[in-house]
């Protein structure tokens, strides 16, 4: 079975940047978790129950895709900065030794999200245990950035025909009182048909290979 490791700062980042290749993933039969850092959402005195909505919106979303949640931290931290490097290069080690993932992916270390470039470089460091796994990294989710038009994806992945089940995943994030700014799932599809017109697709999701030990006739998703 292939195993897939997809590990991200916060709650949606991986349903932005891979949704669409998640559920397809999924669809094929491979093991797919995403690994969370962060809940990035605090409980507040007039809305306690805030926290716990962002935890039922990835569930949510893990179930429409068909991947396995996992909390780094048994979802303790709310901001990646709040993690010593050691720690999140640690928890990651042991979460890979764990799994065997045949593909790890995650951000971008030009990212402009602080978060984002903090768990980026902690996923590097820890892939110094893991030569046989096969390294790529998604872009930066907020497009309203110059770093949105920096990256340069190699590897892209067809994803027309999961891309309802994407925008689907990303309407659980959506809730009365979500104390973060709300997506723009029309954005998103646009975006998604942007970079799949670029290689002649309808939709399309795109990677930066780091690493790959190529096998002859053995894909690398």
């Amino acid at each position: 079975m292939t195993r897939v490791l997809i590990v991200a700062a916060h709650p949606d980042d991986a349903e932005l940047a891979l949704g669409g290749a998640i559920a397809q993933l999924a669809d094929r039969g491979a093991e797919v978790t995403v690994a969370l850092f962060t809940v990035s959402e605090t409980a507040a005195a007039h809305d306690p129950d805030r926290r716990a909505r962002r935890i039922a919106a990835a569930e949510a979303a893990s179930r429409v895709l068909g991947h396995r949640l996992h909390w780094l931290g048994d979802g303790q931290y709310d901001q990646v900065e709040d993690i010593p490097e050691y720690r999140a290069v640690g928890l990651l080690d042991d979460l890979v030794a764990q799994i065997g993932p045949d593909t790890v992916i995650s951000h971008w270390d030009g990212d402009s999200h602080g978060d984002h470039v903090r768990v980026a470089r902690a996923v590097v460091a820890s892939s110094r245990r893991w030569p046989h796994a096969a390294l790529l990294q998604f872009g930066p989710n907020e497009h309203r950035t110059v770093r949105h038009a920096e990256f340069a994806p190699g590897l892209y992945i067809p994803t027309v025909d999961h891309l309802p089940r994407k925008l689907r995943a990303l309407a659980c994030y959506a809730y009365p009182g979500q104390g973060y700014r709300a997506l723009d799932p029309d954005a998103v599809e646009l975006l998604d048909r942007a970079r799949g017109a670029a290689v002649g697709l309808a939709a399309a999701e795109g990677l930066r290979l780091v690493r790959h030990r190529l096998t002859l006739g053995r894909p690398l998703l």
